[in-house]
């Protein structure tokens, strides 16, 4: 079950389109319009009050609507405004603290706390020598995921905060159960983000239980620069490739929707998504056969699942093997940085770095448009 919900994560790592304001201003403290504190990020906000900051997440698990959740970081509980003590509250900055997802832990280094995670779910998917250096010591902890969350280890490290995401609305189960015992939990539905440098906003999410908001601030409006910069030399392409991208699992191909995460980095790349037309911000599922007749136009092929090889596709499908963009080799998996556990830097730091994902990208798509950058997230497959 670990497996399969990693694989439905990754699928819905490529979903959501909605894009926010393009202010650039602090939220005034107690007055903000809904937009004021992010510019892509659409899953949570932010409003300061004096010393304490309300946030709220929204919609935080895949099909959830009108769900909100709010939290409250401060210095002191006991000094909270009356409006605010029957909220969560987290005292901030917080210095232990417990992350279920790959993106936390990349987001959390980001801002030069990782010494704080003590625990986290899934220690062989991390890829970060410096974590995976502290695991093996048996300074963080694996907590375990899903129903076999280890509650009790939770209990024993006392966190601070634990970070959490769900696939599914069950995970109000694990947030029940840790509240009961407790434990101060945060939802975070990043990987819901549509827009690539929505998912990369959430890295001031972060910083705000770390009291580094200028720091995360100054560090997204880079990426934010770099990538539009790089968007917008790819957009002056007098021809773009049909892309086509992922790999079935099982009998079924789960395309990502046109208007999904992974189709606007293939666009702002200077590619032709092949099911463009599709107006969903989500995967799709589609029978292979489908998808096959379709592929047939394919002139790059990108993020073919775990394959290594492209005899790993052809081994999946025979009828795989007679596809022109196979043959070709134009064939690029996002799987450059792993480890042998099954650790993927795509997942991880990739998060916060989206303008590098682009490089990668639009070096895959027009070799001639980037010809200094060196591949960090992508490579061909042989």
């Amino acid at each position: 079950m670990r497996i399969l919900s990693l694989v439905i994560l990754a699928v819905l790592l490529f979903g959501g389109c909605i894009q926010g304001s393009d202010s650039d201003s602090e939220p005034d403290q107690g007055k903000r319009s809904e937009d004021a504190y992010t510019r892509y990020a659409s899953g949570f906000r932010v409003m300061h009050q004096g010393a304490y900051t309300l946030i709220e997440v929204i919609d935080p698990w895949q099909q959830s609507r009108d769900i909100i959740y709010s939290y409250v970081l401060g210095p002191d509980q006991k000094m909270l405004p009356p409006s605010l003590k029957e909220l969560p509250f987290i005292k901030t900055p917080v210095k232990r603290v417990i992350a279920l997802s790959t993106t936390h832990v990349a987001m959390i280094e980001q801002l030069g706390s990782a010494g704080s995670i003590v625990g986290l779910s899934g220690s062989e998917f991390i890829y970060s020598p410096g974590l995976r250096e502290r695991i093996e010591s048996g300074e963080v902890k694996d907590v375990g995921y899903g129903q076999g969350i280890d509650f009790e280890s939770i209990v024993g490290l006392e966190p601070d905060v634990i970070f959490l995401y769900g696939v599914e609305g069950q995970v109000v189960g694990t947030l029940e159960k840790l509240t009961d015992l407790g434990i101060p939990a945060v939802f975070c539905g990043e990987y819901l983000e549509p827009h690539p440098l929505g998912k990369a906003e959430w890295i001031r999410f972060f910083a705000l239980f770390y009291e580094k908001e200028e720091q995360s601030a100054s560090f997204f409006r880079g990426i934010d620069s770099a990538y539009n910069f790089l968007a917008e030399r790819a957009s002056r392409v007098s021809s773009k490739p049909n892309i086509l991208t992922g790999l079935p699992w099982k009998d079924t191909w789960y395309m990502a929707g046109g208007d999904s995460f992974a189709a606007r980095l293939i666009e702002d790349a200077g590619g032709a998504y092949l099911w463009k037309e599709n107006s969903s911000t989500q995967a799709i599922p589609l029978d292979l056969e489908s998808v096959y007749l379709r592929a047939v136009k394919a002139d790059i092929w990108i993020n073919p699942g775990a394959a290594l090889s492209l005899s790993d596709i052809i081994l999946l499908d025979e009828r795989f093997g007679g596809l022109s963009v196979l043959s070709a080799g134009q064939v690029f998996n996002n799987n450059a940085r792993i480890v042998s556990s099954g650790g993927n830097d795509y997942w991880e730091s990739g998060t916060v770095r989206p303008d590098l994902i682009l490089a990668d990208l639009i070096r895959v798509f027009h070799p001639d448009l980037l010809t200094d950058h060196r591949f960090v997230y992508y490579r061909q497959l042989k």
